[in-house]
């Protein structure tokens, strides 16, 4: 499975979205960099330790369940198709990207104006609105982090 740093940040902002577990899953996969293999056998250590400690078994699963590393790559794989098609109806993360984009071009064009302005020698108030400009960018920039 390629892993791909798109869904690093899906995760970071739907995963709260998710379940506990494909939250879990997707994060060691995509976060901690684990195999499907050390997921599982992750997973499965916890929940002997669990049972040895006479929790309650996590969701709907058998006392005794264990999950393979098929079940973990199914597990990635819906949750990685949930976090596509919330990106697809919500867009947070295109937007964001899209208004950075939109904040340097800002910021290139107010910093250019300020330079112009200066080199003209232009109205100090017009050299001080293209550097608020920027300000003002820069915290919106500040604000999408």
């Amino acid at each position: 499975m390629a892993v791909s740093p798109e869904f690093t940040v899906l995760l970071d902002v739907y995963g709260s979205l998710l379940t506990r577990k494909e939250r879990d899953m997707l994060d060691y996969y995509y976060n901690d960099d684990l195999s499907l293999r050390e997921i599982s056998d992750n997973e499965n250590i916890a929940r002997r330790e669990r049972r040895e400690a006479g929790q309650p078994p996590e969701g709907n699963y058998p006392e005794n369940d264990t999950i393979t590393r098929q079940g973990v790559r199914d597990t990635i794989k819906r949750a990685e198709a949930k976090l596509l098609a919330m990106e697809e109806k919500m867009g947070l993360v295109r937007r964001s990207r899209e208004m950075r984009a939109i904040i340097a071009d800002i910021r290139k064009n107010a910093e250019k104006a300020a330079v112009r302005a200066y080199q003209v020698r232009a109205p100090k108030e017009i050299i001080t609105a293209a550097s608020d400009i920027d300000t003002l960018a820069e915290q919106l920039e500040e604000y999408l982090k």
